[in-house]
């Protein structure tokens, strides 16, 4: 079975050290702006805004990990 290395861990942190890593590393965060940016349109306060995006940053960074995870490089 071939391993696929796209992240290195480096402490809770995963670095990404392949095209696919950094491809994943770029999705992740344009889609964290995109999210912040809409919640941002539709709320009244600041404390909303941030409340509300929250959930889908931590949602956003559960997945990351997760993939990273799975394809990081073992040591």
């Amino acid at each position: 079975m071939m391993k696929i290395n796209w992240f290195k861990r480096n402490g809770i942190f995963f670095i990404p050290i392949s095209w696919m890593g950094w491809l994943i590393l770029a999705i992740s965060l344009v889609y964290a702006i995109y999210r912040f940016l809409d919640i941002d349109r539709k709320s009244h306060s600041v404390s909303d805004t941030l409340i509300k995006f929250s959930f889908h940053m931590l949602l956003i960074g559960a997945i990351y990990s997760t993939l990273a995870y799975f394809t990081c490089k073992k040591e």
